[in-house]
């Protein structure tokens, strides 16, 4: 489970902390550095993971503004595997020099070190943190997702594999597409690669018969999945409906001719089966979008429910009246309380602090700071 995160100089974030449970609400203003967050979280998985250099994923326009802070840096704690992970990661922005560099890159295990660069050198541990291997390495990339797996950094393996499982997503449903020429386990932000990760997903035949039945459920008519091959490689994602009366004639849809808001339910209750029982952290912007509030509904029960079985976490940012008042009933949120040219300050709120009024109304009325 994602249990902490720290961010200092990135945009609007200074000084920034934030600890989670299983399941958390971000609420506040445009602005004032929800997306943030999850993009941090974003650019960390992707640099962790070997799909950029820190020039192109921490550019020094991306530091806070009205700082002359040169240095950026990120922590993220995760809990699992009989203890608590810490990564840290520190750029140096210093315009002399023609490129970012990592300042430094450091992993521990409940305070007991598994990683240390320090501007190029490189120290490895081992699962009892003795002394590994030492070397130099190229001080504009991560050094994680170069070290292969050993008996001896079973420790260092989990946290890059835990590390992956963390699936940050904003459904742009017209960005969905229904063409795939092969699988792939990593969902894109916009989910734009749907068709090729549900391919992934279809290995798994019970995932799929699960989300097959659910939604049935909820879209009228629906029958099953299937791909259609049109290439040497590349296949299309379909939808088989059924009308109401009795011999009924299937009828088949492309993904990309559904309504976005079909999309967006197939997309919302595919994440959550995936998801469910496989230590994932699940991080959704606006999930509301595209959906009245009967269609949304009862995927937020689901979540709910998986989430206080201890069956994922999930961080969602929300602006919808309805989603709020239901999640705070229980878990706690936090409000981004910020101002122009000043640092975020997220203060924790629930419906006990409410005074009464449900906290959609306090936001609307501009009263939850005052509440605060």
């Amino acid at each position: 489970m994602l249990k902490r995160i720290y961010i200092d100089n990135f945009r609007c974030l200074v000084n920034f902390e934030l600890t989670f449970d299983a399941l958390h609400l971000f609420l506040g203003p445009n602005g004032a550095g929800k997306s943030s967050v999850f993009d941090v979280l974003w650019r960390i998985q992707s640099f962790a993971s070997g799909d950029g250099r820190v020039d192109q994923l921490f550019p020094a326009t991306e530091r806070t503004r009205w700082q002359l802070l040169t240095l950026q840096r990120f922590e993220l704690e995760l809990e699992g595997n009989d203890g608590t992970f810490k990564y840290e990661l520190a750029i140096d922005h210093d315009p002399g020099r023609l490129r970012n560099r990592v300042k430094h890159e450091r992993l521990w295990f409940n305070d007991q070190p598994l990683l240390k660069v320090e501007l190029g050198e490189v120290q490895l541990f081992r699962d009892n943190h003795s002394q590994g291997p030492t070397y130099t390495f190229d001080w504009t990339q991560s050094v994680l997702p170069t070290i292969l797996s050993r008996p001896d950094n079973t420790r260092l393996t989990w946290f890059k594999d835990r590390l992956q499982r963390i699936i940050i997503v904003q459904v742009s449903p017209t960005q969905m597409g229904d063409e795939s020429s092969e699988g792939g386990a990593q969902l894109f932000r916009r989910m734009e690669n749907f068709a090729s990760w549900y391919r992934y997903l279809s290995a798994d035949q019970g995932r799929i018969f699960e989300l097959t039945q659910l939604l049935k459920e909820i879209l009228d008519g629906f029958e099953n999945f299937r791909f259609d091959t049109v290439g040497e490689q590349t296949q299309i994602l379909k939808l088989i409906f059924t009308g109401q009366s009795s011999g009924a004639s299937r009828i088949e849809y492309r993904l990309s001719e559904l309504s976005d808001g079909q999309r967006m339910l197939i997309a919302l209750y595919a994440l959550i089966i995936y998801t469910q029982s496989g230590d994932y952290t699940v991080c959704i912007d606006e999930p509301e979008n595209y959906l009245a509030l009967p269609e949304i509904q009862p995927w937020l029960t689901q979540l709910y429910d998986l989430c206080c079985e201890g069956k994922l976490q999930a961080l969602l940012i929300s602006h919808h009246p309805e989603l709020i008042n239901y999640l705070l009933v229980s878990p706690v949120g936090y409000w981004f309380a910020h101002e122009a040219n000043a640092p975020v300050r997220p203060k924790p709120i629930s419906d006990k602090e409410s005074g009464g009024l449900a906290i959609s109304e306090l936001i609307a009325r501009g009263w939850l700071h005052e509440q605060t």
